[in-house]
């Protein structure tokens, strides 16, 4: 009998951390692949150039759509990593999908915000640019 309950524990424990490691990930769309920085696109084997073609593109997107902080701090206390934009401000720094051997134009673009529970600690929401 105590060999069946430490193996029912073992396996509910594999199911809720396989359950919470899926549920947490960021999922593209097709054979996309996601990433945020330069480094992260380049591990995942695509040219530079189209990595920094790409970051520029989703910059581009979330400075239109995203709201804008007059200083690093204020866009930094609402979001959770930021960038000067070109039109001035700072907007909240993008992440975004790709697929290999489609170019330069991002598939997906994310950004992460900032938002309190009910007891006043900061969590961090994934908002999806349309």
């Amino acid at each position: 009998m105590f060999k069946f309950f430490i193996i029912a524990v073992a396996v509910a424990a594999a199911g809720f951390s396989a359950y919470y490691a899926f549920r947490r990930s960021p999922v593209c769309s097709a054979d996309g692949k996601y990433m945020a920085t330069q480094s992260d696109c380049e591990a995942w084997g695509f040219n530079p150039d189209v990595c920094k073609q790409a970051i520029e593109k989703a910059r581009a997107v979330v400075a239109r759509a995203a709201p804008k902080s007059e200083t690093m701090f204020q866009c930094e206390v609402r979001f959770s990593d930021c960038f000067e934009a070109q039109d001035g401000g700072f907007s909240p720094r993008p992440s975004f999908c790709l697929r290999p051997n489609k170019g330069a134009d991002p598939l997906e673009v994310r950004y992460l915000e900032y938002e309190s529970d009910r007891m006043n600690r900061k969590k961090t929401k994934e908002v999806r640019v349309e």
